[in-house]
C-alpha cells in the first residue's frame, strides 16, 4: 500500500492563520506517525506542492526517523518529466505509479484538495483544509490500511 500524502490542509491547518490561532506546521503528524506504525507495510510518497521549492532532504526532515526510512519518494516538480496538462495531484500519482512500475500497487491519497482528483476520487482520504488531520481522517484511512492488509 502506498501513502500518497499531502502537507498544507493535511499534516497543518491550511493558511497562515493557523499559527496565530496556536497551530504549528506539523502539528498533526505525531498524530499520521502513531498510525501509520501500526501498519508497517504502508510506504509513504510525498505529493505535497511543497516538494515545488524544497529539496527532498529538506522535506523529509520533520518526519520521525523510523517514519522517514518508509518514504520511498517525492512527486516530481511539476512538469518535471510529465506531459502536460500537469499540476493535478491525480494525474502526478498516477504519472507516478506508471515511471515506479507500480499500477497495480493498492494506493490511497490523504489530501485537502478534492478538486484535484477526478476518477479516482475513491482512493482520496479527504481532510477538511482548515482543520487538517483530524479523528475522521484518521479513521477513514485506518480502514483503508485495513483493507489493505
Amino acid at each position: 500500500m502506498i501513502l500518497f500524502l499531502d502537507f498544507d490542509g493535511v499534516l497543518h491547518p491550511e493558511g497562515e492563520d493557523h499559527v496565530l490561532n496556536g497551530s504549528a506546521d506539523f502539528c498533526f503528524l505525531p498524530r499520521l506517525e502513531a498510525l501509520l506504525r501500526q501498519f508497517p507495510f504502508v510506504k509513504i510518497v510525498i505529493s505535497s506542492s511543497w516538494r515545488e521549492h524544497l529539496l527532498n532532504k529538506t522535506l523529509l526532515k520533520p518526519f520521525s526517523s523510523d517514519i522517514r526510512t518508509r518514504i520511498v519518494g517525492v512527486i516530481p516538480p511539476s512538469g518535471f518529466g510529465l506531459q502536460p496538462p500537469y499540476r493535478n495531484r491525480e494525474r502526478e500519482i498516477l504519472a507516478w505509479l506508471q515511471l515506479h512500475d507500480a499500477v497495480d500497487e493498492p494506493w490511497v491519497a490523504l489530501d485537502d484538495a478534492y478538486w484535484q482528483f477526478d476518477h479516482c476520487k475513491d482512493r482520496l482520504v479527504l481532510c477538511g483544509s482548515f482543520v487538517g488531520f483530524d479523528d475522521k481522517a484518521s479513521a477513514e484511512l485506518r480502514a483503508r490500511f485495513e483493507g489493505a492488509s
